[in-house]
């Protein structure tokens, strides 16, 4: 059996649509797919179950005409709202028509957020983002949106098959990257760019072609962002592609949409994106882990798409391209490179770029992956063990394979030492260290030992990187997940008398065990430790 989208006609018909209006007809029981022009999947919101479509239908607006428009037929619909098939009649076009739902549209901040995709989008003319046709009021006073309806499906989708050959991944970024010069040229900052909100498709010559949408929580003045902040319920964005100032809630600029395309490209290079896990823990990793090189997940890789990926997503905002204007002009060295099967730039190449080099960084003098700097940390740890061994003094043991160590405590948090060996295991009482070493990081977190329910307690974590320097940062990314599940974001702050120490302050409401995770600014690894609360 099945059911039209638009009139809610039950039928055993096997065609794609309904015999009695002609609107697109779907499974009774999984509306998985509304067999309907793919591209409106990025301009809507989530497919709902088939039942609750059937239920928007009996009350859709299909057959009515809303200012011009007369509405088609039913294209999706999901918590925020419907978005209907349409087309215009003086001009005879074919159009999407989004309307949200009462709820949403009698919330304040819902219906500020519909009126900004609006005029977000209707500011940019360019053929990479959607074009804004008209907005108003349907009878019972609800907002509607009509946009250009595309003929695509969500950029993703490309992924299907695996990961995306490096040249064609650059010319599908450059699509972006204009795109993006474009929309950041009147003012606007998307905030929520990611594959779901990028349509893609090939056009008659076969070529790739991507459209933006989804603006609905951008913003149209640098400084007007309303992100929340870390610890937040309320985080606008999508985690796996959030910049750290972001995720911050941070005032955010045109270069957090840089960020959000550095992990796109990552994507379409790996099929992975940089960070993976729960929404929690990416948007921990944004903020505190270093970001892969793509080739280490795919060796083939050219050193240009390692360079772009990690010069977009630097942690700094300042450490990015300044503007994808610039953004364009290293892709299209990148391209160039590849499509002459070099890595290495020849006098030819070079000749073009001389007036510019001063201005801005050319793919060579991009920042190297960190791989590529943790390599020589260990070259210069190795060098130092042996300098070290030679006048007797070879205190640090640097160990490439991770080990733990638990001692009875120390006095903790005194911060008036200023030379610890972080492998040795503390001695004093009322604290318990906990030490990791994986071989280019040293960590030693100090705990209250035992750790009663509801009593404010101190941590103190301890850093050295693998030649026992200390390791110095803004702060040190730290959650703990309670008993239940649930988790708490916070940072720890560099302490003010011994560098490569930093402390937090926390109360565990309940008894029970804890997982407190650490995410080191210069780590890949998280490192984790099981903490247990007694009662009072």
């Amino acid at each position: 059996m099945r059911v039209c989208t638009a009139c809610a006609t039950n039928t055993d018909e096997s065609g794609r649509f309904c015999p009695e209006c002609g609107a697109v007809l779907v499974d009774d029981t999984a509306a998985t797919s509304l067999l309907a022009p793919a591209a409106v999947t990025s301009v809507l919101p989530e497919t709902s179950e088939a039942s609750s479509l059937a239920e928007t239908a009996r009350k859709s607006l299909v057959g009515k005409t809303i200012d011009g428009f007369v509405v088609e037929a039913i294209l999706g619909g999901g918590s925020f709202g419907t978005v209907y098939r349409g087309r215009q009649l003086g001009l005879d076009r074919p159009v999407a028509i989004k309307v949200p739902t009462a709820e949403i549209a009698s919330d304040p901040v819902m219906a500020k957020r519909f009126a900004r995709e609006a005029r977000a989008a209707a500011r940019v003319t360019h053929p990479g983002v959607v074009a804004i046709y008209a907005v108003g009021e349907i009878a019972d006073g609800r907002p509607y949106l009509a946009m250009q309806l595309i003929d695509g499906e969500p950029l993703d989708r490309i992924l299907e098959t695996g990961p995306v050959p490096p040249l064609r991944a650059l010319k599908i970024a450059r699509l972006i990257a204009s795109a993006l010069s474009e929309t950041h040229a009147t003012d606007v900052v998307h905030r929520d760019l990611k594959p779901t909100n990028i349509v893609w498709r090939r056009d008659r010559n076969g070529d790739d072609r991507i459209t933006l949408v989804d603006f609905g929580i951008a913003v149209c003045k640098p400084g007007n962002a309303d992100a929340t902040r870390l610890t937040s319920g309320g985080l606008i964005g999508t985690p796996h592609y959030m910049s750290p100032e972001q995720a911050h809630g941070e005032v955010v600029d045109h270069r957090a949409d840089l960020y959000a395309l550095g992990c796109i490209l990552f994507e379409l290079v790996t099929s992975k994106p940089p960070f993976e896990g729960s929404g929690f823990e990416v948007l921990l990793a944004h903020l505190g882990r270093p970001i892969p090189a793509p080739s280490d997940r795919n060796p083939e890789l050219p050193e240009a798409i390692d360079n772009l990926c990690v010069h977009l997503m630097a942690k700094k905002p300042e450490d990015r391209p300044r503007s994808a204007d610039e953004l364009v002009e290293l892709i299209d060295e990148a391209l160039s490179r590849l499509e002459r099967g070099s890595r290495t730039p020849d006098a030819t190449h070079r000749a073009p770029r001389a007036k510019r080099r001063t201005a801005q960084p050319t793919l060579d003098e991009l920042p190297a992956p960190r791989r590529q700097r943790a390599s020589r940390w260990i070259v210069l740890g190795g060098a130092a063990v042996v300098v070290l061994g030679v006048v007797g003094l070879a205190a640090f043991k640097l160990s490439r394979n991770a080990n733990v160590a638990i001692a009875g405590g120390e006095s903790g948090g005194d911060d008036s030492t200023d030379s610890v060996d972080p492998t040795q295991p503390s001695v004093a009482t009322g604290h318990r260290t906990v030490v990791a070493d994986d071989g280019e990081l040293t960590t030693r977190v100090t705990l209250h030992d035992p750790i009663v329910a509801g009593t404010p307690v101190s941590t103190v974590i301890e850093l050295w990187n693998p030649i026992g320097g200390p390791l110095e940062a803004d702060h040190v990314v730290i959650t703990v997940e309670d008993p239940h599940g649930a988790a708490t974001g916070m940072t720890a702050s560099p302490a003010k008398k011994s560098k490569g120490k930093y402390a937090f302050r926390h109360i565990f409401p309940v008894p029970g065990r804890y997982v407190v995770r650490v995410f080191p600014p210069e780590a890949a690894s998280v490192f984790m430790i099981d903490v247990d609360v007694v009662s009072k």
